[in-house]
């Protein structure tokens, strides 16, 4: 029997199977899209609302929204049914999530304070409680599927391509639909209410299509470490702190990038359904970049340079759209900013798996959950805290979202959120780089490590 239960544990993950676990973006990502390019909009110009009030409410939520990923996977974890330990909290997310997209629009008419009361709550049941759970599942579940690292290779590969055609189609078509079923808050209702029912739907088709394989009865023990003694670890561990500060400037790229460039589009280009267009642009390249990652890794390049060349790639991306913001350069600056965006995202985890072993080899301590935490932390703090900035700096500039013209001031703060706040930060990245010399390092640090644990 022991033998027949690892030969379960390794046996690889159906095509069939692979492709039901990837049809979980159709759950969960369009939920994604919408509040990172379209929610702040929506407040600001849909419903009216001060633009740094929303994004004071939204960095508060993030606060709540990063912490609760530990919660959530240690509930995962901690689960052990017939059905298996991911799949049962996908499909108890699955109704919460689906009621996720249409509370987030249903905001009522009871006053401004009303209001921010509501978003606060319902933002908070969207992203911290119902997608953090449904996500946690989801990142869980090709592990708990088989132990054959390839095959679950294959899933999370198969899953990235979905997610990012995904992305492009929600971001494209969005606004157009939202006008489709006649524009103002109602419109926006019904395709939340749409987009509800296909997610409900495709979480029922990831559940009852996936199979979990492991026999954690069989695994071997492993230290459970303290969380207070993690947390000291991780302090001492300073690979962490500079994978977790690329993270929040990836998130602050894509808030300046994806959220900002709504508002250019409709006040800098003058039509605001060419948002979805420069999602594309941007997506496009970052496709690019994620599918070019796997040979630039076989020529021997370490990991420190490849993301240099990539903030290099980003910098002329930005360079360019500050000389010319429309037309066929802003199309080149976006697409050279996702290239770059896609080099650098495809990168931070296997470098935040790479801290996890300095961090053992500095303090003893393998603390890989709280360390690898801060992909998920980073990428919502740094959404929540980029919100709130750009929120401040357009009330600071006048920015009204009822009118049909703004002021020059709140103009020119978004062309300089657009074009120059991204410059900064790729410059703030390649600072980061020049020094981060863990790649140089770890040939050393595992061997010591292995000679530790041999001994």
């Amino acid at each position: 029997m022991q033998s027949e239960s690892k030969a379960l544990n390794s046996e690889r993950i159906p095509m069939r199977q692979q492709l039901a676990y990837a049809l979980s973006e159709l759950a969960s990502c369009p939920l994604y899209t919408i509040v990172f390019t379209f929610l702040t909009f929506f407040y600001t110009d849909v419903l009216g609302m001060n633009a740094g009030t929303v994004g004071i409410v939204i960095l508060a939520s993030k606060v709540f929204d990063g912490i609760s990923d530990l919660w959530a996977g240690n509930l995962i974890d901690h689960t052990h049914t017939r059905n298996g330990s991911a799949r049962p909290w996908i499909l108890r997310a699955a109704i919460p999530l689906a009621l996720s997209y249409v509370l987030l629009f249903t905001v009522p008419d009871m006053g401004n304070v009303g209001k921010i009361l509501y978003i606060f709550v319902t933002y908070n049941f969207a992203m911290t409680v119902a997608f953090t759970i449904n996500n946690c599942a989801i990142n869980a579940l090709p592990v708990y599927m088989s132990n054959d690292t390839t095959s679950r290779s294959s899933a999370y590969a198969v899953r990235t391509i979905f997610a990012g055609v995904v992305q492009m189609a929600v971001s494209m078509v969005f606004l157009n639909l939202v006008e489709n079923f006649g524009g103002g808050q109602a419109g926006w209702i019904k395709v939340s209410g749409l987009l509800a029912a296909i997610s409900l739907l495709f979480s029922l088709v990831v559940y009852f299509g996936t199979r979990e394989r492991t026999v954690r009865a069989n695994e071997e023990k492993v230290e459970n470490v303290p969380f207070k003694t993690a947390i000291g670890s991780v302090l001492q561990n300073r690979y962490w702190f500079m994978v977790l500060a690329m993270i929040l400037i990836i998130a602050l790229h894509q808030v300046a990038t994806l959220t900002v460039g709504v508002y250019y589009a409709k006040y800098i280009l003058l039509d605001e359904k060419l948002a979805g267009n420069l999602v594309l642009y941007h997506h496009l390249g970052g496709a690019v970049g994620m599918l070019a990652m796997p040979f630039i890794l076989r020529t021997g390049i370490s990991k420190r340079s490849a993301v240099f060349a990539a903030g290099l790639c980003m910098v002329a991306g930005s360079l360019i759209s500050a000389f010319r913001g429309d037309g066929v350069f802003l199309i080149a600056s976006l697409a050279l900013r996702g290239m770059g965006f896609g080099v650098t995202n495809s990168l931070y985890y296997g470098m935040l798996a790479d801290s996890v072993d300095y961090g053992e080899w500095k303090t003893g301590i393998r603390a890989t959950a709280v360390t690898t935490s801060a992909a998920s932390v980073g990428n919502k703090l740094g959404s929540g805290l980029g919100s709130a900035l750009i929120g401040l700096a357009l009330s600071a500039a006048g920015y009204d979202g009822l009118q049909a013209v703004q002021t020059a001031s709140a103009v020119s703060c978004i062309r300089i959120v657009f074009v120059v706040l991204p410059l900064v930060l790729y410059v703030l990245l390649l600072v980061l780089m020049y020094f981060y010399r863990l790649d140089a390092q770890l040939p050393r640090i595992r061997e010591e490590l292995d000679r530790k644990n041999n001994a």
